[in-house]
C-alpha cells in the first residue's frame, strides 16, 4: 500500500542518516563535546521521524517552512567573515588562510543560492536557504581554510538576519555543540546523501522554532 511504501522509504532515509552519524562519530576530528552534539542531532532527528510518521507524512520531505528569507549580499557575507577572521587570528585560532577565497567559488556559491527556476526562487524558504548555505560552503570548499567554521558562521549569521536564530523561548534553535557536530556531519557525508542532509537540517530548524 501507499502507507507501507512511505514507511519503508522513511525507514531507509532514517537508516541513511544514522549511517552518516555513525561515520562522523568515528572521525578523529570528533571531540567528546561534539559527540554529545551528535547525540542531540540523532535524538532530534528521531523525534522528527516519530512525529511525521504518526501523521503519515514523509520523514525527509521538506517540512512546512517559512517562505522568504533574505540572503546577505556577497559583500555583506565577505565583511562578516572578515570580522570573524580578524577575531580568530587575534586569538591565535586561525591562520591568514582562513576564509581566503579560492578563485570564484564563493561568488558562484552565492549566485547559485539566489537563482530562480521558472521564475520562482530555487530555495523559497528561510529553512531551505539556511540548509543549502551551510551545506554548500562546507562541501564546495570555496575557501583555502576554515570551510566548516565559515559555513557554520554564515548559517548562524543568516538565521540572525532573518530573526530565526532564537526559538519562541529565547533559546538558540541549535546550540554551539550541536552546530559543530552538524557541520562535521555535513563534511563527512557522501555527496550522494545531499538531500538527506538538507532535509535533516531543515527539519531541525522547524523543530527548533
Amino acid at each position: 500500500t501507499l502507507n507501507r511504501h512511505r514507511f519503508e522509504t522513511n525507514a531507509r532515509e532514517l537508516e541513511a542518516a544514522l549511517q552518516l552519524v555513525r561515520k562522523a562519530a568515528s572521525s578523529p576530528e570528533l571531540q567528546s563535546d561534539m559527540g554529545r552534539g551528535l547525540v542531540d542531532v540523532v535524538t532530534r532527528y528521531t523525534q522528527t521521524f516519530v512525529l511525521l510518521q504518526r501523521y503519515d507524512e514523509g520523514l525527509l520531505t521538506e517540512p512546512p517552512a517559512t517562505t522568504g528569507g533574505r540572503l546577505p549580499t556577497l559583500e555583506e557575507a565577505r565583511m562578516a567573515l572578515a570580522g570573524l577572521k580578524a577575531d580568530l587570528v587575534a586569538r591565535g585560532e586561525a591562520s591568514l588562510l582562513f576564509a581566503q577565497e579560492r578563485e570564484e567559488g564563493f561568488a558562484s556559491l552565492f549566485g547559485n543560492l539566489d537563482q530562480s527556476v521558472f521564475g520562482e526562487p530555487a530555495y523559497p524558504s528561510i529553512e531551505s536557504k539556511a540548509a543549502h548555505l551551510l551545506y554548500f560552503v562546507i562541501k564546495n570548499h570555496p575557501f583555502a581554510d576554515g570551510n566548516k567554521r565559515s559555513g557554520a558562521f554564515l548559517f548562524v549569521d543568516f538565521l540572525n538576519r532573518n530573526g530565526r536564530l532564537l526559538d519562541k523561548t529565547g533559546q538558540p534553535v541549535i546550540n554551539d555543540i550541536g552546530l559543530a557536530a552538524l557541520a562535521l556531519l555535513v563534511a563527512e557525508s557522501d555527496p550522494a546523501h545531499k538531500d538527506t542532509m538538507i532535509h535533516l537540517i531543515m527539519n531541525m530548524l522547524v523543530q527548533g522554532d
